[in-house]
């Protein structure tokens, strides 16, 4: 077997691996495996224009993307569209079709020209194609102009953003910053902001917030519920809700069970506003914590 045949077998087995460790995770990856048309060239979000010269190489997508009708690929030009989230740099996938329904954003040729907006009939059966930004103006497809509708716009493939290594910079010196406060954390404070935030402990579960954010800072230990709940009830032993172990530990699930800066309202043991109730304790919990 050549070296090349053993780096391709690894690789394979180390992508499955990766693979199942997201699902694993509730993640849903796709494998970039099917070759689908790429236009070199840029499609106008603005004003109709000429594409030139286009050059069409492929690109891979996963192929539970793919339909049963021609597909191809192509980079969007302009912000005319920005109030659907179609920027320029964007690439859109665009289905080959002429089922097209009002409010499609659709893929039009005007004479030679290209341009990218959306399509609506009016009360009198005209058609028009129209921008997503108010600084340009919606236009009527009259018989006077050549006019083919080529297909819709089926998904948006965003430019994935780059942050500036300054940017960087000053997010890895605030967490330095706050590294060092967390170290400086006394216990005269800890005793403060518990009494603080006892008030707003409702019900005995509400302590995980307390708990998570004190884990956090590595005030106490990982999944050390004890040493919070004694800590808990050295501070406020008349509260009227005391944490207890089985309490906490039924929060200790899907994102609670992470830091809260992780915490992810569609992937929480509770939702909406008994959510916001768990976020608000955590945020001021830490507010009291760190200043």
């Amino acid at each position: 077997m050549q070296t090349t045949d053993v780096v391709d077998i690894r690789i394979e087995q180390e992508l499955k691996e990766i693979l199942e460790h997201l699902q694993n995770k509730g993640w849903e990856p796709l494998l970039c495996d099917s070759p689908i048309p790429f236009y070199d060239s840029a499609v106008m979000c603005g004003n109709p224009t000429m594409t030139g010269d286009v050059v069409m190489e492929t690109k891979l997508i996963p192929k539970e993307l793919l339909g049963m009708q021609p597909e191809f690929l192509i980079t969007v030009q302009g912000d005319s569209m920005k109030d659907a989230d179609i920027q320029s740099g964007d690439t859109v996938k665009i289905l080959m079709t002429q089922n097209i329904h009002d409010g499609d954003i659709v893929l039009a040729r005007i004479d030679d020209e290209f341009t990218l907006k959306s399509y609506c009939e009016d009360e009198n059966g005209e058609s028009w194609l129209i921008p997503q930004n108010e600084a340009y103006s919606a236009f009527s497809l009259s018989d006077k102009l050549n006019v083919s509708i080529l297909g819709i716009v089926k998904e948006v493939v965003k430019k994935a953003p780059r942050i500036s290594y300054r940017d960087c910079m000053k997010l890895i010196k605030k967490a330095k910053a706050k590294q060092m406060v967390h170290k400086e954390i006394s216990q005269l404070q800890i005793s403060r902001a518990i009494r603080k935030i006892a008030p707003l402990v409702e019900i005995a579960r509400h302590w995980y917030a307390v708990y998570r954010v004190m884990a956090d800072l590595n005030i106490v230990g990982e999944d050390d519920f004890d040493a919070f709940i004694d800590m808990i009830k050295t501070e406020v032993n008349g509260h009227q809700s005391l944490p207890t172990r089985t309490e906490l530990q039924r929060m200790a699930v899907q994102s609670f069970a992470k830091p809260v800066i992780l915490w992810n309202s569609s992937n929480a043991p509770v939702q909406g506003k008994r959510y916001q109730d768990y976020l608000k304790i955590a945020r001021t919990m830490e507010e009291l914590l760190t200043t």
